[in-house]
């Protein structure tokens, strides 16, 4: 499995373990034996969401009309793409051009598109993003994002981010992303992703170079590990489990040849937990914690709700932060077209409210929300408009409006401040 989730977010799609329907009694076993995994699996997630749903109506007047937030809440953290470039301000697109990638299933015989996409009417993406094709390097974007994130009550930017000499770094504005989002007083932590050749050494090196510049910013994001004294930056790690724990350990260990522990390099470490086995990886590794980023419940362990009491508890045992990450949905036909399976639909805003009530009901310290803006795979909470092109219309957010997920999130964030009092 660990090959089949390699780079998932840029190229390939792992297979989809599908719950196996429960045992049932009387005439339900011939109704079970008609229905497809994927189709039980929809069914009773469905009816799940629509119970919590009744429950929740009364507040939608509430989410619809919303003002900004008053306080900004640092144990939400949100991840965010700056890879979009247009013609306009970049001279190119990218990311909105995103080519339809190749199907995994080499046994599958069906016809699918292949090519690019050609914005700005024909976006690599199920949903269109209300500022049309932006690029991120446009300061007025940004400032833009960073204020909608503020009136959401949202804390912590989970910045995609690869070292300078790489395609997708954001390292030319870095600067700027940073003193931005300092006036607004949000925070920024890294999402390492997975470079070629990304190892413990390099990783370090270019680590030691972002901290002799930014160590000292008010806008990186620090906190204290459990039973810590002092506050330290905090590093998502992409794909972590793709390295051994034995190197890992080298850089993360007390002990380790390449111990950064205890040096004005160290760091709070957050490994990607998919598969149930990682949380040994993790353990190994000597992680400070622990994130499961897919918004697609029943994906991976990690993303399937019903799993994050128990690793909630393996958490707590091990002295470990545990970040479980929510999201809207998922949806990634336009760049893998072939991937129907792993659709997780909105159902106006029902799919990501169960999350939420998930990761508050586990009492959980943090929350993670995947994404902001990865558009590519239908995730995103920035507001979307409705569009139709040719052939094709874009999914929306209506009849609640383009805003509706980031007055959701905050009203959320609200809920989850509430659990600890």
């Amino acid at each position: 499995m660990i090959e089949n989730y390699k780079h998932y977010r840029h190229g390939v799609t792992p297979p989809h373990n599908h719950m196996s329907p429960p045992r049932k009694r009387h005439n339900d076993n011939l109704l079970l034996n008609l229905m497809s995994n994927v189709e039980w699996r929809n069914k009773m997630l469905k009816m799940k969401m629509e119970r919590l749903s009744h429950n929740l109506k009364k507040s939608r007047s509430i989410i619809v009309n919303s003002k900004p937030a008053l306080m900004l809440n640092y144990n939400v953290h949100i991840f965010y793409y700056a890879w979009y470039a247009n013609s306009k301000i970049d001279g190119q697109y990218r990311h909105w051009n995103h080519m339809y990638l190749e199907n995994w299933r080499k046994d599958s015989r069906k016809v699918y598109p292949t090519g690019t996409h050609a914005p700005p009417h024909d976006i690599g993406s199920n949903y269109y993003p209300s500022l049309g094709c932006y690029s991120s390097r446009d300061t007025d974007v940004i400032n833009h994002h960073m204020k909608l994130l503020q009136d959401a009550g949202i804390g912590v930017v989970g910045l995609s981010w690869l070292p300078s000499k790489f395609v997708d770094s954001p390292h030319d504005i870095l600067h700027s992303f940073f003193d931005i989002a300092s006036k607004y007083n949000l925070k920024i932590a890294l999402h390492i992703e997975p470079y070629p050749g990304r190892n413990p050494i390099n990783l370090q090196e270019h680590l030691r170079v972002f901290f002799n510049i930014f160590r000292n910013h008010t806008a990186l994001y620090k906190m204290k590990k459990p039973l810590g004294k002092i506050e330290l930056p905090v590093l998502y790690i992409y794909d972590s489990y793709l390295t051994p724990a034995v190197a890992w350990k080298e850089l993360l260990g007390n002990k380790g040849n390449l111990s950064i522990r205890n040096t004005e390099y160290d760091a709070v470490y957050i490994g990607l937990l998919a598969e149930t086995q990682h949380r040994y990886h993790i353990k190994k590794s000597q992680f400070d914690g622990f994130y499961t980023y897919f918004a697609a419940n029943g994906f991976t362990y990690g993303s399937t709700w019903k799993n994050w009491k128990m690793l909630g508890k393996f958490a707590t045992e091990n002295g470990l932060i545990f970040i479980p990450s929510v999201g809207p949905g998922y949806i990634d036909t336009q760049v893998r077209p072939w991937n129907s399976a792993n659709i997780r639909h909105r159902r106006h805003g029902q799919y990501y409210e169960v999350a939420w009530k998930s990761a508050i009901d586990n009492h959980v310290q943090y929350v993670s929300v995947t994404s902001f803006n990865e558009w590519h795979e239908g995730t995103q909470i920035e507001p979307a408009q409705p569009k139709t092109e040719d052939s094709f219309t874009y999914l929306d957010y209506e009849p609640e409006g383009p805003d509706f997920y980031m007055n959701l999130t905050k009203w959320w964030i609200t809920q989850f401040k509430k659990s600890f009092q």
